[in-house]
């Protein structure tokens, strides 16, 4: 039966690869079919007699999902197989909500930890979980060998009203308190901050576009209208992206009614759709910034380039990601033990000016590419694979016929990047030391004043708690030094060179010490940051990067200036007559 189960399931997945059957048949389509046919059977028959005879027993399941795996990957790196866990995910996404219990986990000192405060009236806030907790028991089964994604798992559950009872260990607390939680229904946040950089001019910072992003998107702009804001700025930066449909949602605030956000178009006729606006938006005239970065995909890039492709807003950032392709959920067997289906990509996005989001190297072309040729395309250039390369280089036009380029992703209007840590300080975020610092520091210091600074003392502190875990890091290049060290003593001529690699690490003892005092700064920053988090939560540290955001500033600059705001767009707008804020 369960081989049964899956050859259906890979004849499935080829059906779906196939594309719906549109008239009559070319010669070549003919031929594409024919192939399909042919080739269900060859695996299915490979399939059956490597599980019947291999000199090993294999796992049918196991082996089964290495040959989808093993097909889906020479596609693009979108198409995937979902099981169980990654439809857990694709449920939150497409639904802005699951039951639970209200807290966002990550990995710290190899356990799965709280971290940062529990949603507002969640169960774990109502309980008293709080930040840094590390959990280390999920209904009496330990979770030090759980990934993350089967961590979250077990805490949430299939109905509101469901127990749950962790175990978890607290700083300043010696032994391990356990919680009986009962799940409810979480609405997801998409937005990590709302509020003003200045006066006047507010920040709304999206993390991705869940269902219910617009909504939320959309009560944070009539907020802070409320308030007096009279420009701006959307952070879209590091933000992967998620649903189409709320993409257009959210770009409905700032762009017209019935304006064209983006279309898809793909093999199938079906796939092929023009996406507007359908409402007048509530911030369409006052002036506006996008933030991205390279990080910034899918969804993201929706928003960004629509806006720069009719003009509404300045982009400003790195360019952007490029990931402009369409994925489709495809239920392959609800029966099965554990619902699978797989998500296929099927189309790709184009913004307003005509231009594709998608970058150009996702597929596999070429001679050795899994992608159909036919006789005819094989003695001649692949059609795709001209338009693509075509489109690389060229350039599209704004509605004011600003300059934009084609080839994969959103090139700003305005080029900003923040400044890169050293590795000293990028090793100490790795191995969690602000993290874990704050939490003990917080707890030793209760009293500490809302608006304290990081003086010598918090440094010396915290000099003292990277010592006493004895934190040790290597500077670029040190790790390369090694190797050549264990090649020479390999090779017998390192006594030749023992003096050189000598002189050597002290160089880089040297640069070790350099990198510390050229940190002193950033660890400042860092430890602020972590510790107002401690004190007052992620709005309020989050607001401590605003003086050492470039990209963030250079955003408030040009909304201030109204006729270089307008210089860049090409156009007029509302309150070009207006004084600057």
């Amino acid at each position: 039966m369960r081989k049964k189960y899956f050859i259906i399931t890979i004849t499935l997945i080829c059906l779906a690869l196939l594309g719906a059957w549109s008239g009559l048949l070319s010669k070549s389509q003919r031929d594409f079919y024919a192939a399909v046919g042919r080739n269900i059977k060859v695996f299915g028959d490979v399939y059956k007699q490597t599980a019947n005879n291999y000199v090993e027993e294999v796992d049918p399941e196991k082996f089964m999902r290495a040959g989808i795996n093993g097909m889906l990957d020479e596609l693009d790196p979108y198409s995937v197989f979902l099981e169980k866990e990654a439809q857990d995910d694709i449920e939150i996404m497409t639904r802005g909500k699951y039951f639970g219990v209200g807290m966002r986990i990550t990995s710290q000192n190899g356990w799965p930890t709280v971290a940062e405060q529990p949603f507002p009236n969640s169960p774990s806030e109502k309980a008293g979980i709080r930040e840094g907790d590390q959990i280390i028991e999920i209904d009496g089964e330990s979770t030090k060998e759980l990934s993350l994604s089967q961590t979250a798992g077990k805490l949430r559950g299939p109905k509101k009203g469901s127990t749950v009872v962790i175990k978890i260990k607290r700083v300043g607390i010696d032994e391990p308190m356990t919680f009986s939680l009962i799940r409810d229904e979480i609405i997801v946040s998409d937005i990590q901050y709302s509020g003003f950089v200045e006066p006047g001019i507010g920040l709304i910072k999206l993390n991705v576009f869940n269902r219910g992003a617009e909504k939320q998107v959309t009560n944070a702009i009539e907020n802070l209208l409320d308030q007096g804001m009279e420009a701006l700025i959307l952070d879209l930066r590091s933000n992967p992206g998620g649903l189409l449909d709320v993409a257009v949602a959210v770009a409905n605030n700032f762009i017209a009614k019935n304006e064209l956000v983006v279309y898809t178009k793909g093999r199938n006729p079906n796939s092929t759709k023009e996406y507007r606006t359908t409402a007048n938006p509530l911030f369409g005239a006052l002036p506006l910034a996008v933030l991205i970065n390279e990080y910034s995909a899918s969804a993201s890039e929706i928003v960004a380039g629509s806006i720069q492709d009719i003009d509404r807003g300045v982009i400003i950032g790195e360019r952007s990601f490029g990931k402009g392709l369409v994925q489709t959920v495809l239920p392959i067997d609800r029966d099965a033990e554990g619902e699978v289906s797989l998500k296929l990509t099927t189309a790709k996005y184009y913004l307003p000016s005509g231009r594709l989001i998608q970058k150009m190297d996702v597929f596999k072309r070429g001679e050795n590419s899994v992608l159909w040729r036919s006789d005819e395309e094989s003695e001649g250039e692949d059609e795709d694979e001209t338009a693509e390369s075509k489109e690389e280089g060229e350039i599209f036009f704004t509605r004011s016929r600003r300059q934009v380029a084609g080839g994969g992703g959103i090139t700003p209007d305005i080029e900003s990047s923040n400044d890169n840590t050293t590795r000293y300080v990028g090793e100490l975020i790795r191995q969690s030391m602000f993290f874990n610092f704050s939490l003990e520091y917080t707890a030793d210091h209760p009293e500490l004043a809302d608006d304290f600074v990081v003086d010598d003392k918090i440094m010396q502190d915290f000099a003292d708690f990277i010592a006493a875990k004895e934190f040790d890091y290597e500077p670029t290049g040190m790790n390369e030094l090694k190797q050549l060290e264990e090649l020479a003593k390999k090779e017998e001529y390192y006594d030749e060179m023992q003096a050189s690699f000598t002189h050597l690490q002290e160089k880089f003892a040297l640069v070790k010490e350099k990198e510390k005092e050229k940190s002193i700064e950033d660890i400042k920053y860092l430890l602020k940051r972590e510790l107002v988090a401690k004190l007052k939560g992620n709005d309020a540290a989050y607001a401590t990067s605003f003086q050492r955001d470039a990209t963030l500033k250079k955003a408030v600059d040009v909304l201030k200036d109204v006729d270089e705001y307008n210089r860049i767009l090409g156009i007029q707008t509302a309150s070009s007559k207006q004084n600057n804020l």
